[in-house]
């Protein structure tokens, strides 16, 4: 009875929720097979798919999402733990001092990729000190790191938002870890390296792994990173997806959808699979 005057409670937030994200799944899947087009759609059922499948421009866009998005988020992950075990060591009157961290948390995506262009491009701030110290002669001499066809601009615009997210998760697990484990474990003789991989590491490495399967799913779907900072060729399945919906003839609206849903069944497998690799490996630690 308790659980069903809850769920009653919840009724007038959960029905619009429900009501929206299932409308939208829902369409989204329809006119993936071409029904409720905004135009009559002559194609067969499959053909979006099919059309996708055998297409090397979108598996070149899907392989340069997974790219960006993986780097990114091992970068991410990896620095802001790094960063979160060194501010957790420092005396306490300095950890206040450090919680500066969390100032990118509040700035918007598209306000850090503004950010990085204002920083790495060839008429930037870095290219301008470089050419102000005479490091190069002209601006163009600055490496081309935004769009260089490698994705650096939008990994650099990712980590940048993403590690004070890492850093925050992994504190939230830092700060009821008991230091005397690893005072412990040095008087014992165990080097620094070891006590951050056998200690510290295991304890912190739950948000970790949440921290990687979040904002590699957010990188590799995102648009607003691309939008500014996208390479054109080959080009993030988002911008493919933006392109195909606004600025395509609507009779290519099915082939936009089936992007959709392709990117949103690849997010539920990818969460599956890192999930079960991540409890086979912690099972097996175990019984080692």
């Amino acid at each position: 009875m308790n659980g069903t005057k809850t769920l009653l409670k919840l009724c007038p937030l959960l029905v619009p929720y429900a009501a929206l994200f299932c409308g939208g799944v829902f369409l989204t899947v329809g006119q993936s097979f071409g029904w409720m087009t905004p135009v009559p759609y002559d194609g067969g059922r499959f053909e979006a798919y099919a059309g996708l499948l055998s297409s090397p421009s979108f598996y070149a866009s899907f392989l340069f999402s997974l790219q960006v998005g993986a780097v990114s988020a091992f970068f991410a992950v990896t620095v802001g733990t790094l960063l979160a075990y060194g501010v957790w060591k420092l005396p306490v009157r300095l950890q206040t001092t450090a919680l500066v961290y969390k100032i990118p948390l509040i700035l918007p995506h598209i306000a850090v990729a503004f950010v990085v262009m204002l920083l790495w491009s060839r008429s930037g701030i870095l290219a301008s000190l470089a050419h102000s110290v005479g490091w190069i002669d002209t601006l163009r001499e600055f490496p081309n790191v935004l769009y260089s066809g490698w994705g650096l601009g939008m990994i650099l615009a990712y980590a940048l938002k993403g590690t004070p997210f890492v850093m925050l998760l992994v504190m939230a697990l830092l700060v009821h870890f008991d230091p005397r484990q690893i005072q412990t474990a040095r008087m014992l003789g165990a080097s620094k390296a070891r006590v951050f991989f056998r200690i510290v590491l295991p304890r912190v490495a739950p948000a970790m792994h949440t921290a990687f399967i979040i904002l590699f799913l957010y990188s590799f779907g995102a648009f607003d990173i691309p939008f500014v900072l996208g390479e054109s060729r080959p080009g993030m399945l988002s911008l493919h997806v933006y392109n195909l919906y606004f600025k395509r003839d609507l009779a290519r609206r099915p082939e936009a959808m089936a992007i959709l849903v392709i990117m949103f069944c690849f997010a539920a497998f990818f969460i599956m699979a890192y999930s079960g690799i991540v409890r086979r490996l912690e099972s097996s630690e175990r019984k080692v």
